[in-house]
């Protein structure tokens, strides 16, 4: 039986106020649903999702209405498409203003519990921390920016509830891609996807892993290989995947940051001119409104560049790496000492493992020059297709 949440898990169920929207996506062969009671989140999250298949929109009056199976019209729609029984179930809900904050199942921080900045954004601090199968995060309400927002996941069942204490005073920027983002980015790693900081371009079909640290070009090459008509997967964050033996990547997209540096690198594009400023520390490229046709769902990794900050040449170079060395560069960069130390490397020593052999490897010396550089990429990518 293909389920979705079991609404017994889910308390606040018995309080919500108001016609709850629910939204069903097929992402990734998973199915992603969506309840809210805020018309303006679910527009919010259909905005964000845009890349995935929204399948069906309901509105019931009675949260009692809410279904425990996946409906059967859907899965016959999903058919083959979809790999797992259960459906990834995030709730984003707005309490009353009389009510005590955070309902259950969210909690309040701990006292103590430090609080901690946000990466990507100046302002408001969150916490996280976790009790057996559920992980809990919790937003300082921050003027511009957001209201408190707490939230609590189940590891295991595969459901979550964002608590947003007032949607008003929320940006939407900050509620997709720091919130609600988060949230369905753990699922998907909870139920059999290895979650990775990198990003990825495709040629036809054929991917391309760009690897590198914050400050290493990273954006700035992916935005000059859309210049030059390839296709995005991802900027900052993706899936891995095997799927019938070759590691896929699976798209993760969002608005593109961007440093001075790449303001300057790309100044000639009319796009980097009209840049909004907001509270974060990097202006955001509108990925769906310059180049929403070009990004592609999944592909297999054809290929892997590693960049760093001190790679910079007169003229572009492209060093091939041995599958050791491939190895032991993502080893590097994306697993920590706690990850070690818990047991929790394995699967991402296998996968690594299984791109090196896959996917040639290099390093790359970038020029100034954005639009050589991507050139160039291309090129390399042509010779592995």
């Amino acid at each position: 039986m293909y389920t979705a949440e079991r609404q017994r898990e889910q308390p606040y169920l018995e309080r919500v106020v108001g016609p709850l929207i629910e939204q069903w996506y097929l992402l990734h062969h998973r199915m992603v649903r969506v309840v809210t009671n805020h018309r303006v989140v679910a527009e919010y999250v259909q905005h964000f999702l845009y890349y995935a298949e929204l399948m069906a929109e309901y509105v019931y009056e009675r949260p009692a209405d809410l279904p425990v199976n996946i409906p059967e019209d859907l899965l016959w729609q999903a058919g083959q498409r979809l790999y797992y029984p259960v459906a990834l179930t995030c709730y984003l809900f707005e309490p009353r203003p009389d009510e005590a904050f955070p309902p259950a199942p969210a909690r309040a921080k701990p006292d103590d519990l430090e609080w901690i900045e946000i990466a990507g954004i100046n302002g408001p601090m969150r916490a996280r921390w976790k009790e057996d199968w559920l992980r809990f995060r919790e937003f300082q309400a921050f003027p511009g920016v957001c209201s408190r927002i707490c939230s609590a996941l189940h590891k295991q069942d595969f459901h979550a509830t964002i608590f947003i204490q007032d949607v008003a005073q929320c940006q939407p920027w900050f509620l997709t891609r720091f919130v609600f983002y988060m949230v369905i980015g753990a699922m998907f790693g909870y139920s059999g996807y290895e979650i990775i900081h990198a990003g990825a371009v495709a040629l036809h079909d054929h991917g391309t892993l760009i690897v590198g640290s914050p400050g290493s070009g990273k954006s700035t090459l992916i935005l000059s290989c859309l210049e030059s008509g390839m296709s995005l997967l991802a900027d900052d964050v993706l899936f891995l995947a095997k799927d019938d033996g070759l590691v896929m990547v699976y798209a993760f997209p969002e608005d593109i940051g961007v440093r001075r540096g790449t303001t300057e690198m790309l100044a000639q594009s009319e796009y980097i001119q009209s840049l909004p400023s907001d509270a974060r520390q990097k202006r955001p490229v509108d990925v769906q409104r310059y180049f929403g046709q070009q990004v592609v769902s999944s592909c297999p990794v054809r290929m892997m560049l590693f960049l760093h900050k001190e790679q910079r040449a007169p003229e572009f170079r492209a060093e091939p790496l041995t599958r050791m060395q491939a190895v032991h560069w993502l080893m590097q960069e994306y697993i920590s000492q706690q990850q070690a130390q818990e047991g929790e490397v394995d699967y991402m020593f296998d996968i690594f493992g299984d791109l090196a052999t896959q996917a040639p490897s290099y390093r790359l010396w970038l020029t100034p020059d954005p639009q050589e550089n991507a050139e160039q990429v291309r090129q390399l990518l042509q010779q592995h297709m």
